[in-house]
């Protein structure tokens, strides 16, 4: 394989490294504003429920006063019909009196309601304020954990942008034009092919003497309709070669044994 070819081969890994990272890195600011989203979700929920029982409050107090009012209207009412002279006189203030009473009752319903609403806004703020805590927490650790993300990344960047600019110095110019433009249009500037003589990125069949020469591993070959730089990729040896092969190896020659002396000592 030509060095050319080889360092394509490993330019191409290095630019899909990279273009990987430089992906993770502008997606980690994304993450993080969704983080940030949902805890803006929750501190909304808290600010809703904090807001909700201050205008109970506020309500209450409300109905607190005008409850207080009616009674100072009652008695008001009652001191005035000792001094008045017509049953006509004395059924208005009666009715006067029956109306605020009527008014009081009301005002006690609404901050009895109030009340009740009160323990389950005191729960639902419980609630939020825990889902806010917790939001919180985990905001913090995601950002931590993409500033450190990005850090470790923009690292890997540099080192794999020093041994691209390696690499891209052991190309020609004339080979690395033809691999950017082709890396800018498909994505892929190489493709590998195999015994089927298809291009491995578009499939398509190639005609066979380029076959022949892209078999070499010598020629600078390209695609004629997607116009990726090809190159060959011999195919694995078969399980059974393999196990031939180390068959092979393993086998040594028997020692062949001499026969034991059987001779009797002479005397």
């Amino acid at each position: 394989m030509t060095s050319d070819l080889q360092s394509l081969i490993e330019l191409q890994k290095i630019d899909s490294e990279i273009a990987a990272l430089r992906a993770e890195v502008a997606a980690l600011p994304k993450h993080v504003a969704e983080i940030e989203k949902k805890l803006a979700g929750s501190k909304a929920k808290v600010e809703a429920a904090m807001a909700a029982a201050k205008a109970d409050e506020i309500s209450k107090k409300r109905h607190e006063s005008d409850i207080q009012d009616q009674q100072q209207k009652i008695s008001k009412y009652r001191d005035q019909s000792l001094n008045v002279k017509t049953n006509h006189e004395y059924k208005a203030l009666m009715d006067e009196i029956k109306f605020a009473e009527d008014k009081i009752a009301a005002s006690e319903d609404k901050i009895l309601e109030i009340m009740v609403a009160a323990d389950a806004r005191k729960e639902s703020l419980k609630s939020a304020e825990a889902e806010l805590k917790a939001d919180t927490a985990e905001n913090d650790r995601e950002k931590e954990d993409a500033r450190q993300r990005t850090a470790i990344d923009e690292a890997a960047l540099a080192e794999l942008t020093t041994k691209r600019n390696a690499l891209r110095a052991n190309v020609s110019e004339d080979v690395l034009r033809h691999y950017d433009h082709v890396l800018k249009v498909r994505g892929t500037a190489l493709a590998p092919v195999r015994d089927n003589e298809q291009c491995g990125a578009c499939n398509v069949m190639l005609r066979p003497q380029v076959f022949q020469e892209v078999m070499t591993n010598q020629q600078f070959m390209t695609c004629d309709y997607c116009k990726r730089i090809l190159y060959y990729v011999p195919p694995p040896p078969k399980p059974e070669d393999e196990k031939a092969r180390q068959s092979v190896a393993s086998e040594t020659p028997a020692a062949e044994e001499s026969p034991a002396s059987t001779e009797a000592p002479s005397r």
